[in-house]
């Protein structure tokens, strides 16, 4: 998670202009393409749950540029890396979740803060090495995650705004969050299965909760498949995501493995 601070919001930045206005003749050079603007359709993601633009390309600053514009200067900043932009790859061992070839678990980003943006926009700079089997995106909005909770397993909404999870981490003290909260006029989604307990809840009546949510979301997911330059858009209020199982190809000329890259930036608007 890649907030300024545990504490602080988004930070505003003003959108980079840098295109020069001519009247009759092109500067452009006869092979470079013009690239239009990202078109973020909100009202498509806060039905969907999500948008995927084919063909953005690779261009990570020009993402910064069009989600700082689209956003009005809310993105959020690392500390840690000192950028907006957070890139990754997937890597032979890693703490990092993000990193790792395992399947990853539904979640929401941000989840512990008081604050979570409401945006995750993740661009592909390379697929899996067995693209497009692998190194999937699954995408899973919230209307169709609370009716089949309900429906098959009879947990309400009420039941997952008032009953609380408790994550542990070693060395820390336990954080306590509902699966569902009331953030202003709406509700939103703050979960990660990856880091919820694996066993019988007494909160939910001694029932394996993390198992119920898995079951749920496997069956209601969107799945997305993002080639080279892909960029999907998720709902980071509406929506959990996850990416599937991911694999790695070892180049023995240079040593090296090539591996799922991606470019992440989260905004509000």
């Amino acid at each position: 998670m890649h907030t300024r601070s545990s504490r602080e919001g988004p930070t505003l930045i003003k959108p980079i202009l840098g295109a020069t206005q001519v009247r009759k003749v092109s500067t452009l050079a006869p092979k470079e393409k013009i690239t239009r603007p990202l078109d973020v359709d909100f009202s498509q993601i806060g039905r969907d749950g999500y948008q995927l633009v084919r063909g953005f390309g690779l261009d990570t600053a020009r993402l910064e540029t069009e989600l700082c514009r689209v956003s009005g200067g809310k993105l959020f900043f690392s500390a840690r890396l000192g950028s907006f932009v957070h890139e990754f790859r997937v890597l032979p061992y890693s703490d990092n979740l993000s990193e790792q070839a395992a399947c990853g678990g539904y979640h929401t980003d941000f989840m512990f803060q008081p604050h979570p943006p409401a945006f995750v926009a993740l661009l592909c700079l390379r697929p899996d090495p067995k693209h497009p089997v692998y190194g999937r995106n699954q995408v899973v909005h919230r209307d169709a995650f609370l009716e089949r909770m309900n429906s098959i397993y009879g947990v309400t909404q009420t039941d997952l705004l008032e009953r609380n999870i408790d994550y542990s981490f070693p060395g820390r003290v336990p954080i306590s969050l509902p699966v569902l909260q009331r953030f202003g006029d709406q509700l939103i989604l703050t979960l990660h299965t990856s880091l919820m307990p694996t066993g019988n809840l007494a909160a939910f009546d001694n029932r394996p909760l993390k198992m119920m949510i898995d079951a749920v979301c496997s069956e209601v997911a969107q799945d997305v498949v993002l080639d080279r330059g892909d960029l999907l858009i998720v709902s980071n209020h509406a929506a959990l995501h996850r990416r599937s199982e991911c694999t790695l190809a070892f180049n023995a000329a240079d040593r090296s493995f090539a591996s799922r890259e991606m470019a992440t930036i989260r905004f509000d608007r």
